[in-house]
Parts: structure tokens; C-alpha cells; sequence
């Protein structure tokens, strides 16, 4: 299990931020689903030594 933090930006709030469990740690292009919507993650920022990843998404 992995722990994405991610930073996303929505259509009308603008930048969110979220975090979301996964079984292993997505790469860049990756479509994930927050909030029933889909993101395509375009950077990964941080690995950190506790497992989690951070990662930067825009909206498809």
C-alpha cells in the first residue's frame, strides 16, 4: 500500500489537495480518480522514506 498525496487542480475550486491509498505507486501519464473525476498525474514531486509519494495532477 502506498500513500499518494496528491495536488490536483479542479475545474472550479481551483488547486485541491487529497490523499488517496494505493496498492503500488502510479507513474506519470497514470490516469487516477479523485472525487469521481479523472486526473492524469504530470509530475511526481516527492518518494518519501515512509512509502507515501507526492504527486501533481491536472485535470483530463
Amino acid at each position: 500500500m502506498v500513500r499518494l498525496n496528491t495536488l490536483f487542480q479542479h475545474k472550479v475550486k481551483g488547486w485541491q489537495s487529497k490523499q488517496i491509498i494505493f496498492q503500488i505507486p502510479p507513474s506519470i501519464g497514470e490516469t487516477i480518480i479523485i472525487d469521481k473525476a479523472y486526473y492524469k498525474i504530470v509530475n511526481i514531486m516527492h518518494y518519501a522514506e515512509d512509502g507515501s509519494v507526492e504527486v501533481v495532477a491536472n485535470a483530463e
